[in-house]
């Protein structure tokens, strides 16, 4: 279940994940039944189009890890 907290922004969803900024370092990424799946840090986001950018970053790398697990 996604609890939010006051100030988390969604920075990316599409069929698969869902990824929540708190407004500062840390990143809290769901599957697609809500459930926490990763929590990652970055600590030199400074502004909201930092965030999504950041989110799509890990996002493209779990999909490029997850093409490589199942070679």
């Amino acid at each position: 279940m996604i609890n939010l907290q006051a100030g988390d922004v969604c920075v990316f969803a599409n069929d698969d994940f869902k990824v929540f900024w708190n407004g500062s370092a840390t990143f809290n990424v769901f599957d697609n039944t809500d459930t926490e799946v990763d929590v990652f840090s970055v600590n030199s986001v400074d502004n909201s189009s930092d965030a999504i950018w950041h989110a799509n970053e890990w996002i493209d790398n779990l999909y490029k890890e997850m093409a490589g697990n199942n070679v």
